[in-house]
């Protein structure tokens, strides 16, 4: 999961990374600014791809820092809606890009370093770097044999502490501005692993600020389980078990040029015998003006089908927000029984063993008026 740039340079902060002066603003008269200016305004969203989508402003003057924020607030990208603008003092030198990454194909970090910065400069680094062991002295080592600007190479080992630290999957910024005797952090792009928050008290507790901002982790620090919208305006809802079958069937989907709203990985055998679980996706994906359908695809291993459909008809009594057909594909032990209890309890779900004719059935309930 990404985190908010403010965020991302809290955690710098914290590690020992400079960064500069900076408030964050939710309306358009923040009550003081940081510093003599000028300025430069930054939505707040987790996504990239802001300086290009122009929620990155320099301001000279007060004003402009008021009509930038204006701008921006309420603003909507890749999915996200802007809530709040980092405000911070302009900063100047040398540019570079450095990032510290996990390279799980290769049990181990991923330095790289380049005397450049800048919107691009993300993929002219791709696949360079130097590849180190995921603790603190070989990171030191690379960095000691990659790196000669002592500013950057402090930078670069706080970076490497940080990412060890906090168990984080990416630690990067760009641009890191450099002079002859600090660097200091334009930006901060940090990506968590939402597996280690039980390890990660203070990662938890900016997600628990920030719900609007961290609707996905949020939900699963609370629900137990990973429910992720890619598409704020897709029309079919996901409600299925195993991360990799979820995404396979995402993919199905977005081939036939279907619009899935959410991968979703209920993991089954954690239900224990409540219907819970299903009650909550049920009902984020019925808050979706855009969703038309909802595809149950389970293919059960321990798991019994015919309980989990005594549970899926529970889920769906309990939740008359949910106005739109369900189709249920439910695949292994107990589907003959699951098959029976749908139809005397929940007689409006269509169930379809055979995945294409499943999905044409999808189509049909997307196509309809």
């Amino acid at each position: 999961m990404l985190l908010i740039e403010a965020d991302g340079k809290a955690l710098f902060a914290a590690g020992g990374i400079a960064v500069p002066a900076g408030i964050l603003a939710t309306s358009a008269d923040p009550p003081s600014l940081p510093g003599a200016g000028p300025w430069i305004v930054k939505a707040q969203l987790p996504a990239g791809g802001r300086g290009k989508a122009g929620l990155v402003r320099r301001c000279a003057s007060a004003a402009e820092v008021a009509a930038a924020l204006r701008a921006m607030l309420g603003a909507t990208h890749k999915g996200h809606r802007v809530g709040a603008c980092l405000i911070e003092s302009e900063v100047t030198g040398v540019e570079h890009y450095l990032a510290l990454m996990l390279d799980p194909a290769r049990y181990g970090v991923r330095l790289i370093h380049l005397a450049e910065g800048g919107v691009d400069v993300e993929q002219a680094g791709a696949g360079q770097g130097v590849l180190c062991a995921p603790d603190v002295a070989s990171i030191d080592a690379a960095i000691a044999a990659a790196i000669a600007a002592p500013a950057v190479a402090a930078a670069a080992r706080a970076l490497g502490r940080m990412l060890l630290a906090r168990d984080l999957m990416l630690a990067e910024i760009n641009p890191l501005f450099v002079t002859d005797t600090q660097a200091v952090a334009g930006d901060a792009k940090v990506v968590v692993d939402l597996n280690a928050l039980d390890r990660q008290p203070e990662v938890a507790r900016l997600i628990e600020a920030r719900p609007e901002a961290y609707a996905d982790a949020h939900r699963k620090l609370h629900a137990g389980f990973d429910y992720v919208e890619i598409d704020p305006d897709g029309q079919i809802g996901l409600l299925t078990t195993g991360a990799g079958l979820s995404m396979m069937l995402i993919d199905e989907l977005t081939a036939r040029g279907a619009r899935p709203l959410n991968f979703c990985d209920i993991r089954t055998s954690m239900l224990r015998g409540s219907p819970e679980r299903i009650v909550a996706a049920l009902g984020w994906m019925a808050a979706r003006p855009s969703l038309r359908v909802v595809l149950v695809n389970i293919f059960a291993g321990i798991t019994d089908l015919a309980e989990f459909a005594g549970l899926l008809a529970d889920a769906l009594a309990q939740s008359p927000g949910l106005r739109v057909p369900v189709v249920a594909r439910l695949i292994g032990r107990g589907a003959e029984a699951a098959r029976q209890v749908l139809g005397e309890r929940a007689p409006g779900v269509a169930v379809e063993d055979d995945l294409d004719a499943a999905l044409a059935l999808v189509a049909a309930a997307v196509r309809a008026p």
